[in-house]
Order: C-alpha cells, then sequence, then structure tokens
C-alpha cells in the first residue's frame, strides 16, 4: 500500500495532474476555517439551502430517523466542523427526548471541534458531546455501543467531494458501524444550472480559491514541497459529461517544484497552463444516489428539499446485516 507522501508524488507527477482522491487534504486548521467562510459567501447556496431545510424540518427529521417514539437517539456526525447547522437538529432532538442526548462529531480540525464544543454549550447546554478527532475518510473510527438509535449524519454535500471509490469506502464503513434500524442522514446537490453551480465555487471574492491554494501550502509544510502560491490561479470548469464542478489550480509558468522528503528530492515540472485537479464535487440525481446507498446497505426512507430543489437531505436506513 502506498504511502500519503507516495499517492501525493504520483499524482502531482501524472499526466493528467490530480489530488481529487485526497480530499481531505483540504481540512487542517486553515483550511476547514476558510471552508467555515464558503459557506458564508453569497454565491454559495448550499450551506443556505440546507439551514433552512434544517429550521424547516427538524422535527420531522429527528422523529423520522428515530423511528419510534420509545427510541433513544444518539447523532454523530462526520465532518462536523463547527457544527453550526447541525446545532438546529440538536435542538429538536433534544426536545425530541425530554433530556440530554448524546453527540459524537468526528473531525479532522482540532479548532473545530473546540468552537463547536463551545457554541453548543450555549446553544444545546444539555448535548454530551463526545468529539473524535480523525479523518472519517481514511482513519478507523469506532463507534461506542449505544442502547437505542444511531444517527449518522454527513452533510454539506461532503459525499459529492469524494472519488466513487472513496465514497462508497465511506458509506460501507457507516454501514459495518451501526446495527440493523440505525439511520444516515446524507445532503446531496442536485444537477440543476450550471451557472448557479459554477458560481457556487467562484466567488467574487474568491474564497474558494483561497481554499484550494491552501492545499500547495500545506504540502509546502508537512510534505517538503515548494510551491510559489503566486504561480498558480484558480479554475473551476463545469463537465457536463460527469456531472461534476471540478477545481482546477492552473500553472502560470513553466516550473519545477521540488520535494524533500524521507525518500530524498524528487521534482515534479509543470509546463504553462497545466492544471492540477484538486477536488471534483459530483451532483448526483435521485437515481445515481439511490442505487450508492443501496449498494453500501441502505435503503432510503424519506427526502426533504428546499425550494429549488437544488439540496436533498436523505435519510436511510440499515434494514439487514450484510450477507
Amino acid at each position: 500500500m502506498m504511502s500519503v507522501a507516495e499517492e501525493i508524488f504520483l499524482g502531482l507527477s501524472g499526466r493528467p495532474k490530480s489530488l481529487s482522491n485526497l480530499q481531505w487534504l483540504h481540512y487542517d486548521d486553515e483550511g476547514s476555517f476558510i471552508f467555515e467562510k464558503i459557506g458564508l459567501q453569497d454565491e454559495y447556496y448550499v450551506a443556505r439551502a440546507e439551514h433552512r431545510i434544517f429550521e424547516l424540518y427538524s422535527g420531522d427529521i429527528i422523529v423520522k430517523a428515530a423511528g419510534n417514539e420509545k427510541n433513544r437517539l444518539r447523532i454523530v456526525e462526520l465532518g462536523s466542523g463547527t457544527a453550526k447547522k447541525t446545532s438546529i437538529l440538536l435542538q429538536a432532538a433534544l426536545k425530541y427526548q425530554g433530556g440530554p442526548i448524546n453527540y459524537l462529531p468526528i473531525d479532522v480540525s482540532s479548532i473545530a471541534l473546540d468552537e463547536a464544543q463551545l457554541s453548543l454549550k450555549h446553544l444545546a447546554p444539555d448535548v454530551c458531546i463526545m468529539p473524535q478527532l480523525k479523518n472519517y475518510a481514511t482513519d478507523d473510527y469506532i463507534l461506542p455501543s449505544f442502547n437505542g438509535c444511531t444517527l449518522v449524519m454527513y452533510i454539506g454535500i461532503s459525499i459529492g467531494n469524494s472519488s466513487d471509490e472513496e465514497a462508497k469506502n465511506i458509506l460501507h464503513h457507516v454501514y459495518d458501524q451501526l446495527k440493523v434500524g440505525d439511520a444516515l442522514l446524507l445532503s446531496i446537490d442536485a444537477c440543476h444550472d450550471p451557472t448557479v453551480l459554477l458560481s457556487a465555487y467562484n466567488d467574487k471574492n474568491g474564497v474558494v480559491g483561497s481554499f484550494q491554494l491552501n492545499v500547495l501550502r500545506r504540502l509546502n509544510r508537512e510534505f517538503g514541497y515548494n510551491f510559489d502560491l503566486d504561480q498558480f490561479r484558480y479554475q473551476p470548469v463545469w463537465n457536463k459529461h460527469t456531472s461534476r464542478v471540478e477545481q482546477h489550480l492552473q500553472s502560470l509558468c513553466s516550473q519545477q517544484v521540488k520535494c524533500i522528503d524521507q525518500s530524498g528530492e524528487k521534482t515534479v515540472h509543470l509546463d504553462k497552463g497545466d492544471m492540477i485537479n484538486m477536488i471534483d464535487s459530483h451532483k448526483f440525481s435521485i437515481e445515481e444516489i439511490t442505487m450508492l446507498l443501496n449498494n453500501a446497505g441502505f435503503i432510503i426512507e424519506h427526502i426533504w428539499n428546499d425550494e429549488h430543489k437544488w439540496i436533498n437531505i436523505i435519510l436511510a436506513r440499515k434494514l439487514s446485516l450484510a450477507c
């Protein structure tokens, strides 16, 4: 099995150049901070639509997720960040349960987890927070046993940012952690107006571009590269054939990028105009996401969406044990 450093170099030295199968690289502390700012941009409708859906339907979501009014409930969240949207559901869960509720946020950023705990102490003081500092895409996180229903939240349309293989692995890992009757709450972005889609990843303030450039900064700091960030520009592209927004960093000149690590010195060559595919954001049809969830062992029970039907919040359940 290749190390992370080997995967990075392979992605940068290949043709085409791509780091899209390592999307978790975006979420160091600085990247997590920038990501929170993306949700505040005028063009990024995703965060607003999710927030509105939770405001309108949080009570219904919690009742349907619990499945039985006698069930105790706990909430687990993959890639929780600062848990701003999640606080709405946690408040609804407290009302449903009539008492304390366990919340297990899993995130790679200790700063984001700390901020989530401080925020929830004020917004939902009866929530018992049990954070895990883990990369849910690569680390073998473990959920403690629980006598009740577990709801795993995977929101922020994050599944669309994963490669097909990574998305399958994430869902299968969730399935393996759950009991029959437990549930998954998943958000996806539908395939709709390309102008709106592309604009969401190309804000006028350049925040999404900064999010991508921060990956190069992380490669310099943690993996021994010497990228000059001023020699790259952010370039998003809508690919209608694959239904995804492809986010690239384009080299502004012919350049040699060196990497010095434990294996020695290596060089990545970029011609002027070369693109590094940093991350893809896939837009799903209901048929596509149904197949993906079914293949992982989940059955869709309910879907909530915004007024445009751009964002879908999907409740799926584990109904049987794998053969």
